[in-house]
C-alpha cells in the first residue's frame, strides 16, 4: 500500500494499539484497587476476629467470674455462620452443585482436620494468652510445608522455606522464654503453659493436614475437568465440621450447659454473634484474595494481620511484652522475607544448569566431535 491508504492503515493500527494499551492500564488499575480492597478487608475483618475471639474466651461474667468455656459449641456456631455464608456465595455465583462432585470421604477428612485446628486453637486460649497463641500459630508453615510434600508429591523443600521455618521456631522459643508481664502473667514452663502449648501444637498438626488436603481435592477436581471454587471449600468443610461438632455437643452434654449459661448471662449472645460474624467475613475476604491473587499474597497479608492482632491484644487487654518477647515477635514476622532473601542469595551463587534438551544436544555434539577426532588420528576421513 502507498499514499493515503498506507497512512490510514498505520493510523488505524496505532489507534488499535492505543485502545489496547488503555484497556490494559485500566485493568491494572482496577486490579490494584481490588487488591487494596481485599487486603484492607483481611486486615480489618481478621483483626476484628482476633479481638472477638479473645473477648469470647476471656470475658468474665457475674460475681463468680464465670467464663464461656464450651469450645465445641463455639466451633458449632462458627461452622453455621461460615457454611451459611459459603452457601449464599455459591448461589450468588450461580453454583447449584454445593459438593462440587467431590466424594464425601475427601470432605470429611479435610473437615475433620479443619475442626481439629479450630477446636484445639480455642482450647489453648484457656491456658495461654492470645499473643502467644498467635505467635505459635504463625509456625503453621512448618506442618503445611511437610503436608504439601506428603499430599502433593511434586512439591519440594527449598532453602527459603527451611530458613523461614528455623526463624519461626527461634522466634516462638524466644517469645515463650520471656519473663513475666506487668499483669503478673507468667510465661515460665509451668503446667498450665505446657497444656496450652500441647493444644496449640495439635492445632498446628491439623493445619498441616487440612490445608494441603484441600490442594489435593482441587487437583483431583481439575483432573476430572470439574474445578471447584473457594466457596465450595468454605461450605463443605464448615458443613462437616459443624455436623461433627453438633454430634460431640450431644454426646458431651454441652447444650444444656450452654443453655444454663445463656440464661444466667444473656449478654454472651451478642458476643457469640460478633464472633461468628467476624469469622465469616474474614473467610470471605481470605478465599476471594486467594482466588484472585494467589497464596503468596494471602501469606503476606495474613502475616501482617497477625502482627496487628498481637499489637491490638497487647494494647486493649493490657498484656505486657518485654524486650526479649518483642525480639521473638520480630523474628516470627520477619522470618518469611528474610528466608526469601537468603534463598535468593543461594540461588544466585549456584551455577545455572542448561535445560535437559540443551544438555542432550551438547552431549551429542561432544560425542560427534570426539568420534571425528578419533577417526582423524587413525587416518580416517576428515
Amino acid at each position: 500500500e502507498t499514499g493515503p491508504a498506507r497512512i490510514v492503515t498505520e493510523r488505524t493500527s496505532r489507534d488499535r494499539g492505543n485502545r489496547q494499551l488503555a484497556l490494559v492500564l485500566t485493568a491494572m488499575a482496577e486490579s490494584k484497587l481490588m487488591l487494596a480492597f481485599l487486603v484492607v478487608g483481611v486486615w480489618f475483618s481478621w483483626t476484628l476476629f482476633g479481638w472477638a475471639m479473645e473477648r469470647l474466651t476471656s470475658t468474665e461474667f457475674g460475681e463468680d467470674k464465670a467464663r464461656f468455656v464450651f469450645t465445641w459449641f463455639i466451633v458449632l456456631v462458627q461452622s453455621i455462620g461460615n457454611a451459611s455464608t459459603g452457601a449464599v456465595a455459591l448461589l450468588l455465583t450461580g453454583k447449584r452443585n454445593f459438593t462440587g462432585d467431590v466424594p464425601a470421604r475427601d470432605w470429611i477428612i479435610a473437615g475433620t482436620a479443619f475442626m481439629g485446628a479450630a477446636n484445639f486453637g480455642l482450647l489453648s486460649l484457656h491456658y495461654i494468652i492470645y499473643p502467644m497463641q498467635v505467635l505459635v500459630k504463625s509456625c503453621k508453615a512448618i506442618p503445611v510445608m511437610f503436608g504439601e510434600v506428603i499430599f502433593e508429591r511434586h512439591v519440594k523443600l527449598t532453602t527459603a522455606k527451611c530458613i523461614s521455618v528455623i526463624l519461626l521456631c527461634a522466634g516462638v522459643v524466644t517469645f515463650t522464654m520471656g519473663k513475666k508481664g506487668s499483669k503478673g502473667e507468667s510465661l515460665e514452663f509451668d503446667q498450665k503453659l505446657m497444656v496450652g502449648l500441647v493444644f496449640v501444637t495439635l492445632a498446628l498438626l491439623c493445619d498441616g493436614i487440612y490445608g494441603p488436603y484441600q490442594n489435593r481435592i482441587k487437583t483431583k477436581a481439575r483432573e476430572r475437568h470439574a474445578p471447584i471454587t473457594a466457596y465450595h471449600n468454605m461450605f463443605n468443610m464448615n458443613l462437616w465440621q459443624g455436623l461433627m461438632a453438633f454430634f460431640i455437643c450431644l454426646v458431651t452434654g454441652e447444650f444444656p450447659k450452654v443453655a444454663a449459661f445463656v440464661s444466667a448471662h444473656p449478654s454472651i449472645l451478642k458476643i457469640l454473634a460478633d464472633y461468628a460474624a467476624a469469622m465469616a467475613l474474614g473467610q470471605v475476604f481470605i478465599f476471594q484474595l486467594q482466588a484472585s491473587f494467589g497464596a503468596l499474597v494471602v501469606t503476606k497479608t495474613t502475616t501482617v494481620r497477625k502482627l496487628i492482632s498481637v499489637l491490638l491484644s497487647v494494647w486493649y487487654f493490657g498484656h505486657s511484652l518485654n524486650a526479649m518477647q518483642w525480639s521473638g515477635v520480630a523474628m516470627v514476622f520477619l522470618s518469611e522475607p528474610l528466608g526469601k532473601m537468603v534463598g535468593d542469595m543461594f540461588k544466585r551463587v549456584e551455577q545455572p544448569r542448561a535445560p535437559p534438551c540443551v544438555r542432550d544436544i551438547e552431549a551429542e555434539l561432544t560425542s560427534s566431535l570426539s568420534a571425528k577426532a578419533a577417526a582423524k588420528e587413525a587416518g580416517g576421513p576428515k
